[in-house]
């Protein structure tokens, strides 16, 4: 009997319990096409085990290359993690109309979607457009515009911050800053889609004239 075979076989056997519980690790890398490298690393971080005693699981962000060393069956899971929320941002189109409130009972068909709620809200008497703008961006963008009309110019700017929920019951997250020269206006709030939300009133001209600003957001594309 040779004895050197048993040796080999405990030597062997003590490497193999060297392996129990060491995961096998694989390295893969996914190009990020739209989300931001802020946004993957909160996405994935649920699925790679940097705490994970034998074996830990890393990932690093190059640009739009994020590199992840885990697990297959993690690596899968984030491979379709990615694949849902990686995808084109909805665009937003945000509709601002100044309107200028004014002593004299004035109607203006202009804004007769809108004068019934003003008429609920303010004491004035009556109410005319005094600026417009459209303009239109995705979710983290700013976007911003000149308002030009018979009350003067405005520097108007809006963050667009995210989307949240569903179809009809959608609402933006909007941060909107109206310079008047002198003084601005500013706030932040969720306007469900297809509304038109009045933002306040604020005084125009040097403090001669009431303007009121309102806004209306619309989706014109979303994710496929």
């Amino acid at each position: 009997m040779n004895p050197r075979i048993p040796v080999a076989i405990v030597l062997t056997v003590a490497l193999n319990a060297c392996h129990v519980g060491r995961p096998d690790l694989d390295t893969r890398t996914f190009e990020l096409r739209y989300l931001r490298e802020g946004e993957a690393s909160a996405l994935i971080s649920p699925y790679v085990y940097a705490d994970r005693p034998e074996g830990k699981g890393v990932f690093s962000v190059a640009g739009s290359m994020i590199t992840v060393r885990e697990t297959r069956d993690n690596l899968d899971k984030i491979a379709r993690v990615l694949a849902e929320y990686d995808r084109p941002r909805p665009t937003v189109r945000l509709t601002f109309r100044l309107i200028e409130a004014d002593g004299t009972p004035t109607v203006d068909p202009a804004i007769a979607d809108v004068e019934a709620v003003l008429r609920k809200l303010f004491r004035f008497r009556g109410y005319r457009l005094a600026a417009e703008g459209v303009v239109s961006g995705v979710e983290g963008s700013q976007v911003s515009q000149m308002l030009s009309g018979p009350a003067g110019r405005y520097d108007l700017s809006a963050e667009i911050d995210r989307l949240a929920g569903r179809s009809d019951s959608a609402t933006v997250q909007l941060g909107v800053r109206l310079n008047l020269y002198p003084g601005a206006f500013m706030t932040r709030l969720g306007v469900p889609l297809g509304k038109t939300a009045v933002l306040g009133n604020l005084s125009g001209d040097r403090g001669k004239t009431t303007l009121i600003l309102t806004v209306r957001p619309e989706l014109i594309s979303a994710s496929p």
